[in-house]
């Protein structure tokens, strides 16, 4: 039996990355802003027996909990240090204890390769096929984070061998390792969503990875698959079928190349934005000239660029940069059809900020090397 294929990746933060942990934390309670660092309060693990009457406010807890803290009745956690003017009872939300998630970059691989075969069979297939295709899959009168669960089911499943019947999951055995974080440092800084008007659309407090952080993950890719357990008829055979045959001739050269391409799309397309509106937003006290530097330097660099976590856009989590290009009419109604359901700014129009040491810069752009 075939031993599978182990890479080693280093991915360095670029710009700024954020992957929220899922529990939400308010200022004054489990994150207490103490001069310029922010102490992070396990509140469940506060002993009673400590701290006698529990107070009957928010604003006495508030101030019991600073008091506890620096008395030394309670301890930090941990201690993160904050680049923001905090807002009374403002959420906030932090990195995981992993940083970014193998399940985070995982989910990232399962869109570039999607991304990679799309443009891949419209080439080979013929853009029309692929759209056609597409047409019949993606569902408009759904919820948009269903509307292409089907595509995704057709792109994604293999038949099992033989008799066995149904399909399995083509990235099912694609095993990622979690990161060791070789060099890591983090800040609670404020985000900001303008619109390309300059207009301010949200501003959420962030624990976000700093430019220069580190993590190193490791990716087992199984043997080839037998050919045989392909077996698709009716009249897209000709489209699914070299679908699955890339997928199961998955390899790293594969790998490498779906990652490259996907995350230079996306760098291309956000560098277009950029330049666009840097000077109507310069003019708003935006000015993005640094992230349009920081964007053409990652350009320029061997290693592949991502863009990964919360608060990127619909680009960087979706197909759509490839739809836009086999099939722009259903692009267009995608589009339309989730900005009814969302019913704010599209993600188009607006761009995700972090300001770092004075410069503006985009969130969620790292550099994926091999090592």
């Amino acid at each position: 039996m075939n031993s599978p294929t182990v890479l080693d990746f280093k991915l360095e933060v670029v710009t700024s990355i954020h992957v929220w942990d899922g529990e939400r934390r308010l200022i004054g309670l489990d994150v207490v802003p103490l001069k310029s660092e922010a102490c992070i309060v396990d509140i469940e693990k506060i002993d009673v027996n400590n701290i006698g009457v529990v107070p009957s406010s928010y604003q006495k807890f508030e101030e019991s909990i600073r008091n506890w803290i620096e008395t030394g009745i309670i301890d930090c956690s941990r201690k993160i240090p904050l680049n923001a003017t905090p807002r009374k009872a403002e959420e906030v939300k932090l990195l995981p204890p992993l940083y970014i998630p193998a399940s985070s970059l995982k989910g990232y691989i399962r869109t570039a390769l999607l991304y990679h075969l799309l443009m891949e069979a419209a080439s080979t297939q013929g853009k029309q096929s692929v759209a056609s295709l597409l047409l019949k899959l993606v569902n408009l009168s759904s919820k948009p984070e269903v509307m292409g669960r089907e595509v995704e089911s057709v792109f994604m499943a293999r038949p099992r061998f033989g008799k066995q019947g149904g399909s399995v999951d083509m990235l099912q055995q694609l095993h990622l390792a979690e990161p060791k974080a070789t060099k890591v440092s983090s800040s609670i800084n404020r985000a900001v969503v303008i619109d390309v008007n300059g207009n301010l659309v949200a501003d959420p407090l962030l624990e976000v990875l700093l430019p220069g952080s580190t993590l190193e993950y490791q990716i087992r890719i199984p043997p080839l698959a037998s050919q045989n357990s392909v077996r698709i008829r009716g009249k897209d055979a000709g489209t699914l079928s070299q679908i699955i045959q890339l997928y199961n001739n998955l390899t790293p050269q594969l790998l490498s190349k779906a990652l490259s391409e996907f995350g230079r799309a996306q760098l291309e397309h956000e560098l277009d934005r950029v330049k666009k509106v840097s000077q109507s937003l310069a003019s708003k006290g935006f000015d993005l000239s640094a992230y349009k530097d920081a964007l053409e330097l990652l350009a320029s660099d061997k290693c592949i660029p991502v863009r990964l976590g919360f608060a990127t856009s619909h680009v960087s989590k979706t197909i759509l940069l490839a739809v836009d290009q086999v099939a722009p009419n259903l692009s267009q109604q995608v589009r339309s059809t989730m900005s009814k359901h969302v019913g704010r700014t599209w993600d188009e129009l607006t761009f995700k900020l972090v300001n770092m040491d004075r410069r503006w810069l985009g969130l969620g752009w790292a550099k994926l090397c091999t090592t």
